[in-house]
């Protein structure tokens, strides 16, 4: 891999028409790859980076015959989060800061959405009549087949937003550590954590989440309850790497996170070590 990312930021070309080709598919590496090169060549050269690669993917769109302003937008979209969550990491200088900024930006722009933006049972109309439709293929109560789409609709905003932004942190920090031929990524992702300000807010929208049901609260809910998870899985790898566990479980371990109880639990643990630090106790084992 480090082969590879040498050979990208050797020229600039490289790395741009790679960020153009993957955009309109995995916007998410197209972003990776200009938060990447923000990091190693600053500010200045990463938005000159992504002038280009919005020019070069709206003439790709002129030659294919497509919709142009909307592979523009989508060039602006993903390569302006690049360069952005590049200036974030290099101000920061760690993945648990970075991280910190990057739920508190999310979390102030799921209050600002919910105030001035759609409705997000429209903007993902799409998904969720397809979600619908799955719950409807067993025969079931169309109250509670409603309910549920309507929760889900709730926690949507949030999910979307920390998959898409915190994920093009953590592949670009990951990546620039494999640049750099230093393994700290594993390091400092067992460190992660909301901290104790921002961990006491979460914690107080939880309870809030529990009692009203207003549409803020909720997504605010979702994005505490995400944020959590992080740190929960944060806490798990720094368990199985204080008792050198094998890697396979930890493999086994992300696969069973789709049943909500293993969730659920991880949540808990994410909530429980803002306050009690849990990791101590695998420091202590280890």
């Amino acid at each position: 891999m480090k082969t590879l990312t040498d050979w990208l930021l050797a020229q600039r070309q490289r790395l741009v028409i790679v960020a153009i080709v993957t955009a309109p598919l995995l916007p998410i590496l197209t972003a990776a790859l200009l938060a990447l090169e923000t990091i190693r060549r600053g500010a200045a050269q990463g938005a000159m980076s992504a002038a280009f690669g919005v020019a070069g993917l709206s003439l790709l769109a002129v030659l294919s015959r497509t919709g142009v302003a909307a592979f523009a937008l989508i060039g602006i979209v993903s390569m302006g989060l690049g360069v952005a969550i590049g200036v974030l990491i290099r101000w920061a200088g760690n993945l648990v800061l970075a991280f910190q900024v990057v739920w508190l930006a999310c979390f102030v722009a799921v209050i600002a959405f919910v105030a001035f933006g759609p409705d997000p049972a429209v903007l993902f109309a799409p998904v969720l009549d397809d979600f619908k439709e799955a719950l409807q293929a067993p025969p079931g109560s169309e109250t509670q087949v409603a309910e549920i789409v309507a929760r889900t609709a709730q926690t949507l905003l949030a999910a979307t937003l920390l998959l898409v932004v915190g994920g093009t942190m953590l592949l670009a920090y990951w990546w620039c550590t494999v640049a750099d031929g230093r393994r700290r990524f594993a390091v400092e992702f067992r460190q992660l954590k909301l901290g104790r300000w921002l961990g006491s807010m979460a914690t107080l929208v939880v309870l809030l989440g529990l009692v009203f049901d207003a549409p803020l609260v909720q997504n605010l809910r979702a994005m505490a309850v995400f944020g959590f998870i992080f740190q929960g899985l944060a806490v798990t790898h720094a368990w199985f790497h204080a008792r050198q566990r094998h890697s396979a479980l930890l493999v086994l371990f992300y696969v069973l996170l789709v049943l909500p109880p293993l969730t659920i639990a991880v949540t808990v643990v994410g909530l429980v070590d803002n306050w009690l630090d849990l990791r101590k106790l695998t420091r202590s084992a280890a």
